[in-house]
């Protein structure tokens, strides 16, 4: 599912496209930050970009230097997997609220229930009696709003009836799902490869949590083995994807002008989007 790593070259090629993309979505972001977006959907979006930025950033950060073999290395893979699969879950918002291209009802329903999901998580936050009880009133007050707001929506009202009766369970529970639509049915609107995102997202999430596998690796593989090597670059190969899909649809949401990459950047990114949408990857 990634581009074939095999020797410490290898992985530095990997790293210097990584960093040449980074480079690029920065001056993107410099251009975002000077001339915000007046619609919502669109400032959600930038906002979104710059925290997914924020992410790969700090996994160039902690990726070992392609200039310096270090025997270290294997031992940041699952800190760099969970910076990683931040970058995912951020690419995922962003699609949701800014990236598809849907009718204005549906964006505006798509923020309105994101928006309620958020509401949620913040009142179970404050039920642990740290908050005072006009915060928790308040809250309530205005989770009830905005629900009754988002069944009223006529994007809502033309929904299918299962969907509608499971949305008004969840609610009723107070616990508003994020999205409406499930992960495959998001990646297809998206044009992304819903088995190539399961399979990051799964391998990632290996090395996040604390299990034998994940641990006993980290010991057995020898430093300089392919499969380390391969280990090592493999939470960069599955960010480096996604920080370009994303900064090339934040750019269509800028309303100024925004940096062209160079026009060797520009094929490494196209190179690398291939891969997230079901094309093989071909280093430029």
């Amino acid at each position: 599912m990634q581009q074939a790593i095999y020797t410490w070259e290898d992985y530095r090629t990997t790293v210097r496209e990584y960093e040449a993309v980074l480079e690029h979505a920065k001056a993107v972001s410099s251009a975002v930050l000077a001339e915000p977006a007046a619609a919502k959907h669109a400032r959600y979006g930038e906002q979104i970009f710059l925290k997914l930025l924020s992410h790969c950033m700090a996994l160039h950060t902690l990726a070992a230097d392609g200039n310096r073999r270090g025997g270290r290395a294997l031992w940041d893979v699952p800190t760099m997997s969970a910076a990683a699969r931040c970058v995912v879950e951020t690419h995922d918002a962003f699609e949701y609220i800014a990236g598809h291209d849907v009718p204005a009802p549906e964006r505006e329903f798509r923020i309105q229930l994101w928006e309620l999901h958020d509401r949620a998580r913040q009142l179970k936050l404050t039920g642990d009696g740290s908050a005072a009880v006009s915060q928790q009133d308040a809250l309530r007050a205005d989770l009830r709003k905005r629900q009754l707001a988002l069944e009223g929506h006529d994007f809502f009202a033309a929904l299918p009836l299962e969907l509608r009766a499971e949305l008004r369970r969840r609610m009723v529970a107070g616990d508003p799902p994020a999205f409406h639509i499930n992960q495959r049915q998001r990646c297809a609107l998206s044009g992304v490869d819903a088995d190539w995102h399961n399979a990051v997202s799964v391998e990632l999430s290996q090395y996040v949590h604390t299990l034998p596998f994940a641990v006993e690796r980290l010991f057995q593989l020898p430093p300089a083995s392919p499969e380390a090597v391969r280990l090592m670059a493999m939470p960069l190969q599955a960010a480096l994807p996604l920080l370009v899909r994303v900064t090339q649809a934040t750019v269509r949401l800028v309303p100024g002008s925004t940096p062209e990459p160079p026009s060797r950047t520009a094929r490494t990114m196209a190179a690398w989007r291939a891969l997230a949408e079901g094309a093989q990857h071909s280093t430029p």
